[in-house]
């Protein structure tokens, strides 16, 4: 006798189990493709986390970079372009509440002339101002000091992620330093070794992102009258060589490309002169272009200055002295150039506001330099100040 066998049928059995399979494969990749997309973005989240926990230059140029990209698109009247000794001795907030044009100190320590073009083209991108004033002191360093990374770092580090950004790099990176600055955790990785620093630091740049504007549009200064570093002591006085010269024929024919028909070189006030010399080249190389140059650092009886009570140090004016040169730069351009002082009704609120922030912040500084404390301030120290009172 024949047994019968139980034969799928077409269509049956083998079929719906291949389907079954198939089905467990598809949720398997799947769940394989979550996690790992999971994964990635966690990393990508502490890749973020780290790149703004680790990456620093130095606090000054945190601030007055990266608070440039907060002011609104084609707000500002007047680019100022130079290091330390601009942001120090002159305050946009105080030239607005008494001349009315707007302005930003684009600055930062130690910013040498091969880097003026790329501050100026980063104002430029955002804003149109009828005036450019540029502190020529960039122009004094040498021709290594130019050179050196952390000059380049304390501006490309601190810009937003952009195609501008982007560009620098590639123009002005050396190809084999250049992943460092595509990836600039590669540079600071070994800052977690200080992370009490970070921390605070991290607690300063969240503070200063609950900001929806610079309040005092780049500003730095010590509580101090005439102190006298050694090293600074010994210091000769300023010189121009030929690397910063063929900088600033650069700039001019930068700025003649721009069209840009006012622009103005200035000297700040420093009791420590530069060489005659050097100045009298930088004047003629720039009024030979048909621009001005201005020095003020021999104008101090002219402008009030007195040399006793008005300087922290040899090159940078305190509070005193700034708010003078504020007043006397800001009559200077004013009698001296055409510039809109009338803005929207938000622009004016917030320089308002800003002005008022500034001069508080001014008399509290008085009073501490009065007492020789001593101490170095930043836009932030007065954030911290404001918000403890």
């Amino acid at each position: 006798m024949i047994r019968e066998t139980s034969l799928p049928r077409r269509g049956g059995g083998f079929k719906e189990k291949d389907n079954k399979t198939m089905k467990g494969a598809d949720i398997m990749t799947k769940k394989r493709v979550i996690k790992f997309s999971l994964l990635v973005i966690v990393m990508l989240l502490i890749f973020a986390f780290l790149s703004v926990f680790l990456v620093r230059t130095t606090t000054s140029t945190e601030i007055h970079v990266k608070n440039f990209f907060k002011e609104p698109e084609n707000s500002l009247d007047v680019a100022f372009i130079g290091s330390s000794e601009m942001y120090a001795d002159y305050s946009p907030p105080l030239a607005y509440d008494k001349y009315g044009y707007t302005g930003y100190n684009f600055c930062y320590e130690g910013a040498p002339a091969n880097m003026y073009i790329p501050m100026l083209d980063v104002f430029l991108s955002r804003q149109d101002p009828k005036l450019v004033v540029i502190e020529v002191n960039g122009y004094f360093y040498s021709e290594e000091y130019c050179n050196r990374d952390s000059n380049y770092r304390r501006l490309i580090d601190n810009m937003p992620l952009s195609k501008q950004r982007f560009d620098m790099i590639d123009e002005l990176i050396k190809p084999e330093e250049k992943m460092s600055y595509y990836f600039p955790l590669i540079k600071y990785h070994s800052n977690w070794q200080s992370p009490q620093y970070q921390i605070r630091r991290l607690q300063r740049l969240i503070g200063m992102n609950d900001e929806e504007y610079s309040h005092m549009k780049s500003f730095g200064t010590k509580t101090a009258v005439n102190m006298i570093d050694p090293k600074v002591k010994k210091r000769q006085k300023s010189r121009v060589n030929n690397f910063t010269m063929n900088c600033l024929d650069e700039m001019i024919a930068y700025c003649k490309d721009k069209g840009l028909e006012n622009v103005l070189f200035i000297r700040a006030p420093h009791k420590r002169g530069a060489v005659d010399k050097s100045i009298m080249q930088i004047q003629e190389v720039v009024e030979a272009s048909g621009y001005k140059f201005v020095d003020f650092s021999v104008m101090g009886d002219e402008i009030g200055i007195d040399p006793e009570t008005d300087y922290y140090n040899p090159d940078h004016l305190n509070v005193f002295g700034s708010e003078k040169f504020t007043d006397y730069l800001g009559r200077y351009i004013t009698e001296n150039y055409q510039l809109p002082t009338t803005h929207s009704e938000e622009i004016d609120k917030q320089w308002q506001d800003c002005a008022q922030f500034t001069k508080e912040a001014f008399e509290d500084l008085k009073a501490k330099t009065l007492e020789g404390e001593g101490r170095t301030y930043n836009e932030w120290s007065m954030y911290k100040k404001k918000k403890s009172a």
